[in-house]
């Protein structure tokens, strides 16, 4: 694949996620649906997860579901990245804002955060969606045009480009900001080197999960 056509697909891919978000604009803000409310984030990422499976069969890419059997180092070093990788963050930011505030390295653990039920969307399902569309899709479809160090990084930027949150820039309450796509550009390229060694989807899943329930829980 080349560099235009996964830039396309990427496009293609944000605008989904945003055109199924949509049905919740359909429910009445009351009560009785209080409950189904809480849960949009459950429902918005399992219909996601879903229409990507579907349409990688449809395509006939039914292997890009497989989970290849690699070393089991590679897991245990995935772990270790995606918890070390929060923390790592604190580095980052000092680079991205260009000082070092007070809080910058405190640590506080948010443990009930764990207790809501859209936490399943966030650690698990939506770390999912991604590595199997840019690290599994994407990274290894570039790969076969480019050096692995290129396509890495090409689909670590598109990766990154989806958490910019385009929205604010329309309305004046809401800032703008690239902190969150310089972060997912660092964490994108080192899922995608634990593709690239080990072979398989897993490692680079089980890093984001972790990095997710890290950032989640401190």
């Amino acid at each position: 694949m080349k560099y235009p056509k996964s830039i396309l697909l990427t496009l293609i891919f944000y605008v989904s996620l945003g055109v199924l978000s949509c049905w919740i604009l359909l429910i009445p803000y009351d009560d009785e649906y209080s409950g189904l409310l809480k849960i949009s984030r459950l429902i918005d990422s399992t219909i996601a997860l879903s229409l990507l499976i579907f349409i990688f069969k449809k395509i006939n890419r039914s292997d890009l579901l497989k989970l290849y059997q690699t070393d089991n180092k590679y897991y245990f070093i995935s772990i270790i990245l995606g918890i070390g990788f929060v923390f790592f963050q604190s580095f980052l930011n000092i680079i991205y804002y260009q000082e070092i505030s007070d809080d910058i390295f405190k640590i506080d653990f948010r443990l009930q955060q764990l207790t809501h039920v859209n936490i399943l969307s966030s650690i698990i399902i939506i770390p999912i969606i991604e590595e199997l569309f840019f690290r599994n899709y994407l990274q290894n479809e570039l790969v076969k045009f480019y050096k692995p160090f290129n396509s890495i990084l090409l689909s670590s930027i598109l990766f990154a480009s989806i958490h910019i949150n385009i929205v604010s820039i329309f309305f004046e309450s809401m800032d703008f900001s690239l902190h969150h796509a310089y972060i997912a550009l660092f964490g994108g390229f080192i899922s995608g080197v634990l593709l690239y060694k080990s072979k398989s989807i897993g490692p680079s899943i089980i890093f984001h999960v972790f990095w997710n329930l890290t950032s989640y829980v401190t």
